[in-house]
């Protein structure tokens, strides 16, 4: 596939992609409204979500960036830093993964084509895993 959009353009468009309070994130949000999660608390990994309480980080992780078996395309123009870029957020969040595991945190990834699927499912889970932690303390 030839990619039809010019270099300024497409560097134009790449950079208002936010990492931060994307809209997944703000209706992730208001899901978890009044379970006292914090939004984007300033622990190692930084979670989107993360109960203190509990132990409990939230991830939520786009297909394209954390490369989902279901949906990723592989970029098709600057391979030779976009590849590279994708196999370390891959890797970065097995290493935050097994860190966060080993100081006793329960960690959940939730991909956004799951959640735009079915947030309720994703809800169920953490209030599923919020009781099993509850019970521990």
């Amino acid at each position: 596939m030839l990619n039809s959009i010019a270099k300024e353009k497409r560097s134009q468009i790449m950079s208002k992609i936010k990492s931060k309070n994307t809209l997944l994130e703000l209706k992730f949000k208001d899901l978890l409204a009044g379970l006292r999660f914090r939004h984007q608390p300033k622990i190692k990994g930084k979670p989107d979500f993360a109960l203190n309480k509990c132990k409990i980080a939230i991830f939520i992780d786009s297909c394209f960036w954390h490369k989902c078996p279901k949906h990723f395309r592989q970029p098709s123009s600057n391979k030779k830093y976009w590849i590279p870029k994708i196999n370390r957020n891959v890797e970065r969040a097995k290493e935050v993964n097994k860190d966060l595991r080993k100081a006793g945190w329960k960690v959940l990834r939730f991909w956004e084509h799951k959640i735009k699927e079915n947030p309720e499912k994703c809800l169920f889970k953490i209030k599923k895993t919020m009781k099993s932690k509850e019970m521990m303390i």
